[in-house]
């Protein structure tokens, strides 16, 4: 399966996920809804899941030989909650390491653990 094959059938998954989720507000009274087609973010969500999905899916199959559209369809449904993943990774890792470094002297050098030396 090529990159842009996986790419279309990520992105009709992610799209489908939007569309279920604009679906269950169906339920919620007019008033109580956050989203609609009109608010900017929704907007954002509507076209950013399928399109993350699909460069998900796209470097997937580009990297793979045996990717096939099933694996770009659970690709394109989850791409969101992986992407929300590594980025909460990464700002963890980046949380840990920026409390251990202190920045020393007027030169900025940065040294790991322990107290600042003066």
């Amino acid at each position: 399966m090529s990159g842009f094959e996986a790419f279309l059938w990520a992105s009709l998954a992610g799209l489908a996920i939007s569309v279920l989720d604009h679906a269950a507000l169906a339920g919620i009274p007019r008033r109580q809804r956050r989203l609609d087609f009109k608010d900017p973010a929704y907007l954002l969500k509507l076209i950013g899941h399928p399109l993350v999905g699909g460069i998900l899916a796209a470097a997937y199959a580009e990297s793979r030989q045996d990717a096939t559209p099933l694996v770009a369809v659970i690709l394109g449904a989850a791409a969101p909650g992986i992407w929300r993943t590594i980025v909460r990774s990464g700002a963890a890792i980046g949380r840990r390491v920026g409390g251990r470094a202190s920045v020393d002297g007027p030169a900025g050098r940065v040294e790991s653990g322990g107290p600042r030396r003066v």
